[in-house]
């Protein structure tokens, strides 16, 4: 069975970048879950989809321009000015289905006038899409300095709606769990994928575009002697991927309810680590669509891993995310060598070809010293398996449900449990109308006082600002990673009461529930233990 594997891999070595993204993703999911008992809830699957259905967009896109040989570093830029643009036309009234359009037109014209510049004027696409990112960022600022949130129903359905899982609803059902669902832009993500992959293998244009990429640049000028459309084929393939980083920033603003100028930095950079893991070549010609799903599960499971580690920095997705592009490019480089030598087999190798292997053989070479070295620092920074396993043990509490609502029943208008999080807190808050602010976390009691006037201003604010009392606030229940916290709140005001709960680290977390969190913690006291 092995050399059977063996013989099918030698046969199709482009697959093997493909295959080992895929293989990776699986199994550090699978150890993550064997760890972690919070990653065994489908939901924390299905959640890779929905916190980086955005960034599955844009790679989409950016695998077609990768495969002519090119890059787009203008992606980032395009969907911090699209969440920008968005937010803004939307509080301004416009109907958000010509904001959707418009903002996909924009992403295109983008796209086709920085094509424009690679193809006609011959720049060079590092240094057009450069001066692409620039200029968008730049028209954030001319738009709006600040955030802008955004409240517009269609988009709240848009962003919210929940799809459950076919097959699973009723399995979580009879375990008593929530229904496992997705949101409306990982469908999106995935329509996309299936639309590129058909039209990346099945049609003439996805033939034309292997056709210009790889070999330094040479298959280009083969392509043109061929009569082939190199020129528009080259325009249509930044246009989509304008197209694709316009339509990210759309999901980047469901994503986060607003939009901002800075938002989406070093984007371009995860796009393009996420297409090379997915085992396209950065010289072009060689590569799968499919595998840039591969790549950004890589990305969203590592992200995952940190989270419920919880005791490393969020700056070690970063780091693996350099070390496995390092890995990927070092792979390409060996399967790009092997592939010279066979072209070459029996023909004297040239002075120059043979110079250009030394180098690829010196590059990968160097690659893997330096990973060794990184992993090396890595493994010493994590320190022993024990220390580890001690930095993970933590019990999540369940909420005090019985004691916040005799809390209520004692005259508290605000109720705040918070558990979990990176020192599994057990906190139960409790504010009165007269300012009087009561916590304890189980063991430690504190008491503070506040304006009452205060405690009138947050209440109504909450009410008709944030729309608490409305369906917009809801409750999600899923465990929380070792970094986040769980939240329980009850509100009490004007004849009307409602408890909702949300888990920290979320797509789900409805705005409102986000801005009432921020103005009710300033009013809670520190729970200091007696000395």
């Amino acid at each position: 069975m092995l050399r059977t594997i063996g013989n099918i891999l030698s046969r199709n070595r482009n697959l093997l970048p493909m295959l080992s993204t895929a293989v990776l993703a699986l199994t550090a999911y699978g150890i993550g879950a064997y760890f972690f008992e919070g990653m065994r809830n489908p939901q924390v699957f299905f959640n890779l989809f929905r916190n980086s259905s955005f960034l599955l967009i844009s790679a989409i896109g950016m695998t077609f321009v990768i495969l002519t040989g090119g890059i787009d570093l203008s992606v980032s830029g395009v969907v911090a000015l699209t969440t920008v643009a968005t937010a803004v036309l939307l509080r301004e009234g416009w109907n958000p289905w010509v904001v959707i359009l418009l903002m996909l037109l924009m992403g295109m014209a983008l796209g086709a006038i920085m094509g424009t510049f690679i193809v006609r004027l011959k720049v060079q696409p590092f240094i057009a899409t450069l001066a692409g990112m620039w200029f968008a960022r730049g028209m954030c600022f001319f738009i709006s300095d600040n955030a802008v949130a955004i409240d517009n129903r269609t988009f709240q359905i848009l962003g919210k709606t929940k799809i459950l899982i076919p097959g699973l609803t009723e399995l979580a059902a009879s375990r008593g769990e929530p229904a496992p669902y997705v949101s409306i832009p990982v469908v999106v993500a995935f329509t996309l994928l299936f639309v590129a992959l058909y039209i990346a293998h099945y049609t003439r244009f996805g033939r034309t575009v292997y056709a210009i990429g790889g070999n330094e640049g040479r298959n280009e000028q083969s392509a043109r002697l061929m009569g082939l459309p190199v020129d528009r084929t080259k325009m249509l393939v930044y246009t989509f991927n304008g197209f694709c980083s316009a339509l990210a920033g759309l999901s980047f603003s469901l994503f986060v309810d607003s939009g901002h100028g800075l938002y989406a930095p070093g984007f371009e950079l995860d796009v393009i680590a996420s297409v090379v893991m997915g085992g396209t070549m950065l010289t072009g010609g060689a590569g799968y669509v499919f595998g840039t799903l591969f790549g950004v599960m890589v990305l969203a499971v590592t992200q995952a891993l940190i989270q419920f580690i919880g005791s490393l920095s969020s700056w070690w997705t970063k780091i693996v995310i350099g070390v496995l592009t390092l890995v990927f490019i070092g792979v390409q480089t060996i399967l790009a060598n092997r592939k010279s030598e066979g072209a070459t087999a029996g023909v004297a190798m040239a002075p120059a070809a043979r110079l250009r292997r030394q180098r690829r053989l010196a590059f990968g070479t160097a690659a893997m010293l330096l990973i060794a070295a990184v992993a090396i620092v890595s493994f010493s920074r994590l320190g022993s398996p024990a220390q580890a396993a001690e930095n993970t043990r933590c019990e999540v509490k369940p909420f005090r449900e019985d004691e916040a609502a005799s809390l209520v029943q004692d005259g508290a208008v605000i109720v705040y449990n918070r558990t979990a999080g990176p020192e599994c807190v057990d906190e139960l808050f409790a504010i009165y109308p007269d300012g009087r602010v009561t916590g304890n976390d189980g063991v430690n009691s504190v008491e503070t006082q506040v304006d009452a006037a205060e405690v009138e201003q947050v209440l109504t604010t909450i009410r008709d600002e944030y729309d608490w009392f409305t369906p917009a606030i809801y409750s999600e229940s899923l465990i929380p990673c070792r970094q986040c916290y769980a939240h329980y709140i009850t509100i009490t005001y004007d004849g009307e009461e409602k408890t909702a709960s949300q888990v920290d680290g979320t797509a789900s977390m409805p705005l409102g529930y986000t801005l009432t969190l921020a103005v009710i913690r300033p009013m809670l006291p520190d729970i200091v233990p007696a000395p």
